[in-house]
């Protein structure tokens, strides 16, 4: 469920200048040695203020992103203009994806999905699953079990892992939902609407390495037939 604080965030935080590397690695693996790159979709879900956008469209695929968040996308809209790079930008719900089924090569989740609930979780890999072509690419990024301000928050009722908001720790007020996920949560997530190739995970310290930063990182290919 997208939360309207998020526009707080995106107004007084200067981020969308440098792509994610996880995300970078990724496509480099999957798609570098194709010649006709105009002619791969990648749709990001939560792009956010455009960082992964921007690479996405330098390197010269045919790029799409959505958000929930007007001033996000106004924001992606004049950075993308202003470096004469071109993307589909649309501002909805990422739980009813506005796109044809089967018309997307790759989508990638960079720290979005973790700020809805397991169920709605469900529903929205369900989505990402339909836009999807069939031999499909999906990446997605997310907060692991230990990040620095689990266990201090309010927890979502009949939800182990996930909080309506956190105290203290790595993430900002105004984030709405957090789900931190365990190793056993992820499999029982993705599972069901994707086959998965790999999972990895990203480890950093913040606070003179007192505290830390852990995050789950999912290649996976979609699954078809999923009901």
């Amino acid at each position: 469920m997208w939360n309207s604080g998020w526009d707080k965030i995106f107004k007084e935080n200067e981020w969308g200048k440098y792509p994610d590397m996880s995300i970078v690695r990724f496509i480099s693996k999957k798609f570098y040695n194709k010649k006709k790159r105009k002619k791969i979709s990648i749709l990001e879900v939560g792009c956010g203020t455009g960082a992964n956008l921007s690479f996405f469209a330098k390197e010269g695929f045919n790029t799409y992103g959505v958000d929930g968040s007007k001033i996000a996308i106004k924001i992606a809209t004049k950075k993308l203009k202003k470096d004469n790079l071109k993307a589909d930008l649309i501002v909805s719900d990422i739980k009813k994806l506005p796109y044809r089924s089967g018309v997307f090569d790759c989508v990638v989740d960079c720290e979005c999905l973790y700020s809805n609930s397991f169920s709605e979780t469900i529903l929205i890999l369900k989505e990402i699953n339909r836009v999807l072509k069939k031999k499909g690419f999906f990446l997605s990024k997310t907060f692991a079990q230990g990040t620095y301000g689990d266990g201090n928050g309010i927890k979502l009722s009949n939800e182990k892992n996930t909080y309506v908001s956190i105290s203290k720790g790595a993430f900002r007020k105004g984030y709405g939902i957090i789900r931190i996920s365990t190793l056993k949560d992820i499999k029982n997530l993705y599972r069901k609407s994707f086959t998965i190739e790999n999972i990895e995970y990203v480890h950093r310290s913040i606070k003179d390495m007192k505290k830390e930063i852990k995050e789950w990182v999912i290649s996976m290919k979609k699954k078809n037939n999923v009901a």
